[in-house]
């Protein structure tokens, strides 16, 4: 397995250039851009202030990583339900800011956990699919706002722990970290020549939902089932944007998007760049495939 580059990692400057760069480019997404822009960076800022994790990191067993048990699968991501507080502090009216509608409910969250009406721990919990109720705040809202809260910790926990399988096997569609399934993918530039390489465009990584890690996987198969038949495989794209594509299967109706960055001379970031290929994910819905992991927008 090899993980994807430093530089993998979102910085607010890098998503603020992308932005900039894809609302110049679609004029169309400009609004959707400017709603999502300031969560992402807002989210970047706190991962980069985050701890990551804490202790004594977990033993992995190379024999059972190998087989596909993922560094987390026997006690899950460390609690964060103590920084919740602070990060809401931050993150709520950024999201409330860019998401009007739901700028009340972000209110009142933020009041619900600045007070201790609500427990941090049950919005962590609700990040994860836990069943929890705030007065004032939707199911919906609740979900969204929780699952933007512990991401930028998550994430900072999956870059601490993935050192500890960089040298190991791994040719699972999961996440090495987490387990998580990818909601995108990304061909990075490489000069390497072994089976992840089938032409030009660099190694394939696909990218954890959960926690952002990303690992390299074979680029012509589908990771939901592994099809590798040519004939099973689609590719949709749209010829302004062919570095922009949804890697489908007629096998098992599953599609992840794909950015093809082994043309180009900056790669955006990742989110920014997904966020770019919505109308090619509503395509590949309407054509009847499923995305293998959703996206935050993937349900407005």
């Amino acid at each position: 397995m090899q993980t994807a580059p430093t530089n993998a990692t979102p910085t607010p400057r890098g998503i603020n250039l992308a932005l900039a760069r894809a609302k110049a480019d679609i004029p169309a997404m400009a609004s959707l851009l400017d709603a999502f822009g300031p969560l992402f960076a807002c989210r970047a800022e706190l991962r980069a202030k985050a701890s990551g994790w804490r202790g004594r990191k977990p033993l992995v067993d190379p024999e059972r990583f190998s087989q596909g048990v993922f560094i987390l699968a026997d006690r899950g991501f460390q609690d964060m339900s103590s920084r919740l507080p602070a990060a809401a502090q931050t993150l709520l009216p950024v999201m409330s800011a860019s998401f009007p509608a739901m700028a009340r409910e972000f209110s009142a969250l933020g009041e619900a956990l600045a007070s201790g009406a609500v427990p941090a721990r049950k919005v962590a919990d609700a990040a994860f699919g836990g069943k929890v109720q705030v007065p004032g705040v939707s199911a919906e809202a609740l979900a969204f706002a929780a699952a933007e809260l512990v991401r930028p910790f998550i994430e900072r926990q999956a870059v601490s722990l993935l050192p500890l399988v960089k040298d190991l096997p791994w040719n699972q569609a999961h996440c090495p970290v987490c387990g998580g399934a990818p909601n995108m993918s990304v061909l990075r530039k490489s000069g390497d020549d072994d089976t992840f390489i089938k032409s030009h465009g660099g190694r394939r990584f696909l990218r954890c939902s959960c926690c952002a890690t990303e690992w390299t996987h074979k680029r012509v198969s589908c990771p939901a089932c592994g099809c590798e038949e040519p004939d099973e495989l689609v590719v949709l794209s749209a010829p302004e944007r062919p570095f922009e594509r949804v890697d489908a299967c007629k096998r098992c109706k599953s599609f992840v998007l794909c950015l093809d960055g082994g043309e180009l001379v900056d790669v955006p970031d990742p989110d920014v760049a997904a966020l770019t290929m919505l109308p090619l994910e509503l395509h590949a819905r309407k054509e009847g495939f499923v995305p293998m992991a959703l996206h935050p927008w993937s349900n407005f």
